[in-house]
């Protein structure tokens, strides 16, 4: 497991600090957050991924994702909105073709949210169908979709480890994987392990965060409930080969101080990786 951190944290700064701070912090990598002022999805042209692509050799982090921001933006799979659903399908090939550009290896994305009003069959049927959609672009440019479970908080059609192996067989490209954020288990009373023996090799990225155990809230490591030391060992055992990342909230203290709370996390992080 080699870990990284997501970009967004550092959105009151450029991007290029969000490289510079894994540099100093002896992180592997950086997921790139597709949202401004980083890299939203519209902004990148051939002189932007170059430039990103160069930050990163520069220094010496790999990209090991790209997130295009769909929590806050209106793109929604499973809108009730055909309109709205074609153009997330649309916004997520152009996230795969922007991944592809400045060398990420996978985009990492979430559901949306159908709401109250529609039908669970059909809610389910437009997220697969629009994932099948964007999936076979995913297979012509060569970059994984990775897709996180969220809480009931968040979304209310994709929350557990059985959720993403029901989404999995449903679409079946061999671009498309699954993920944990540490803060779903803790909120949905399920086993962290669940993601690692249900998912298999379909296991493809991690959030790290702690949690209060009842909102989606993303805290430091010890602020929380979360046992990080019995989880981080459960994870060794399945030789998990992709990268952990760190997700703070670009919100309150640790978007207001990034260089500290982030060298924080990294620290309590390699503490509790040396007890293992």
């Amino acid at each position: 497991m080699k870990l990284s951190c997501l970009s967004n944290v550092y959105s009151r700064f450029s991007l290029e600090k969000a490289f510079s701070e894994a540099q100093r912090l002896g992180l592997e990598g950086i997921e790139v957050w597709g949202g401004r002022p980083h890299a939203y999805v519209y902004d990148v042209d051939e002189k932007m991924a170059a430039t990103i692509r160069g930050w990163a050799k520069q220094y010496g982090v790999e990209i090991c994702s790209y997130c295009p921001e769909n929590c806050v933006y209106p793109y929604n799979l499973c809108s009730q909105s055909e309109k709205e659903r074609s153009e997330t399908v649309q916004y997520f090939k152009d996230a795969l073709d922007v991944a592809a550009a400045i060398g990420a290896p996978m985009i990492q994305i979430t559901p949306g949210d159908p709401g109250y009003e529609g039908d669970p069959d059909e809610d389910w049927k437009h997220l697969c169908e629009g994932l099948r959609e964007v999936c076979a672009h995913a297979e012509k440019v060569g970059v994984r979709v990775v897709m996180e479970t969220l809480s009931t908080e968040e979304s209310l059609i994709l929350n557990t480890a059985d959720d993403l192996v029901r989404l999995l067989k449903a679409v079946p490209s061999p671009m498309m994987f699954g993920m944990v954020d540490f803060v779903s288990p803790a909120i949905m009373y399920e086993p962290f392990s669940n993601y690692f023996k249900k998912l298999g090799p379909k296991m493809g990225h991690i959030h790290l965060a702690d949690s209060d155990g009842k909102t989606a809230d993303h805290l430091m490591i010890g602020e929380g409930v979360i046992p990080f030391k019995q989880v981080l060992s459960m994870i060794k055992k399945y030789d998990y080969p992709y990268y952990a990342s760190i997700e703070l909230s670009p919100m309150g203290t640790h978007g207001a101080d990034p260089e500290s709370y982030v060298e924080l996390f990294v620290e309590r992080l390699r503490e509790v990786l040396s007890q293992i």
